[in-house]
């Protein structure tokens, strides 16, 4: 390292995560980027977590204050920070060795950007690593949006250079979940932000966490919205654009939250309010894929392997025929109806083709078709549809030969260059 890289500060919030925190303090200390403070800012824990800070000695920094919340705690770190960059991380989570020395680097090489994220894989709660993980990148200029259609950022996976805090404001203290939600928006609505899809934190997915109560989330969520797009108008006819579109990914958001509580009947709730306040969503595809996987654990989204096919089957079109079922929903929908079950049943085939079902790959791009005839000539859905005749061992058979031969094509053109 040189005299002129900056000083990192970590900020370490904790609320009784006394057989976690030493991991995450473990996780930083191991930074292959020396220059960082540590900075862990003990919400009243009532558990060992004093002590288990200790055994580190001046190697952190230990505040402690009254139970306040983890808002409260984070902007009590970030005021105590003296590194030119912060970062946050939650006391059951971890960095990746190469965390700090990759998100610096890009960030000294753009000055114009106030941070950076990075990807993240989930781990269980012995930091065993799940089969789920994050590598989205954004194009500049788009991330606020991404977020108000669907935050899929997580505080360990961020750094941001400090005088962004302090020209934003702190963390919202009246929120009780989504606080970071609401402080990417802030941030990417006035700067630049920028990505990378390196794995390099590790998100530890915990029973009965903050983040598993679907009541908590929505609520919070719904403020958010209210907080950057106004609150919701008393009348349809008083809606604008971009609060139709904001509010309805947030009930999408709690649509999902409630099928992994395994709550259908609060589920199709939203997905009432979702559909009322932004029905354009009910003809896109990847709304009906991320709804099949919906009920899935935190962790494990989107893994075939744990697919129950005919599970989601009942669950997804049941959803919609309790929507379309309910006479004053199905008027106000009526040109939305068939768009509906058609992305559904292709949602339902995409997931099947995952699971390597091919029976029930064929049947649901079936009656998709059926519902929408046009699905006929997408050239997405005829490959689906034809790959699955071709079977499991033929389609691993042609899956191998093309990895094994892509190195060799990439060989041969460097020879010849």
């Amino acid at each position: 390292m040189s005299r002129h890289d900056p000083l990192v500060s970590i900020v370490i919030p904790d609320f009784n995560h006394a057989p976690y925190i030493g991991e995450a303090i473990q996780s930083v200390l191991d930074q292959t980027y020396p220059l960082h403070e540590i900075v862990v800012v003990d919400d009243g824990s009532t558990d060992d977590s004093r002590e288990v800070v200790a055994r580190f000695g001046n190697r952190v920094r230990y505040l402690w204050q009254e139970n306040r919340g983890l808002s409260a705690a984070r902007n009590t770190g970030i005021r105590a920070a003296q590194g030119e960059y912060v970062g946050l991380l939650d006391a059951d989570d971890m960095y990746e060795p190469e965390f700090l020395s990759t998100l610096v680097r890009i960030l000294e090489g753009r000055p114009d950007a106030a941070g950076v994220y990075c990807g993240y894989r989930f781990v269980n709660h012995q930091n065993t690593p799940l089969p789920q993980h994050e590598t989205r990148l954004i194009p500049e200029g788009q991330l606020f949006q991404a977020l108000v259609d669907g935050n899929f950022l997580v505080p360990e996976a961020v750094l941001v250079r400090r005088r962004c805090y302090e020209s934003v404001g702190p963390f919202d203290e009246t929120l009780s979940a989504c606080e970071d939600l609401d402080m990417w928006l802030r941030i990417s609505s006035r700067y630049a932000v920028v990505g990378t899809t390196g794995i390099l934190t590790r998100h530890r997915i915990l029973p009965n966490s903050m983040s598993s109560d679907p009541n908590r989330q929505a609520r919070n969520r719904l403020a958010v919205m209210a907080k950057h797009f106004g609150p919701a108008p008393a009348h349809d006819s008083q809606w604008t654009p971009p609060q139709r579109r904001a509010y309805g990914h947030a009930y999408l958001a709690s649509v999902v939250d409630y099928l992994q509580a395994h709550d259908e009947a609060r589920a199709s709730d939203c997905l009432r309010e979702m559909a009322r306040i932004y029905p354009d969503l009910l003809t896109q595809f990847n709304m009906f894929f991320q709804l099949g996987c919906g009920d899935q654990p935190k962790g494990s989204v989107g893994d075939f392997a744990t697919l129950e096919i005919e599970r989601r089957a009942q669950m997804l079109i049941g959803l919609l025929d309790r929507l379309f079922g309910d006479p004053p929903m199905a008027t106000l929908l009526s040109g939305y109806c068939d768009a509906a079950y058609a992305n559904a049943y292709r949602a339902l085939g995409a997931l099947s083709y995952g699971a390597r079902q091919f029976p029930a790959t064929r049947r649901y791009l079936r009656r998709a078709v059926a519902a929408d005839a046009t699905l006929a000539l997408d050239r997405r859905v005829i490959s689906m549809f034809v790959k699955s005749l071709l079977g499991v061992r033929l389609i691993n058979r042609l899956q191998h030969e093309r990895q094994r031969l892509i190195p060799r094509a990439f060989s041969s053109t460097r020879r010849e260059t």
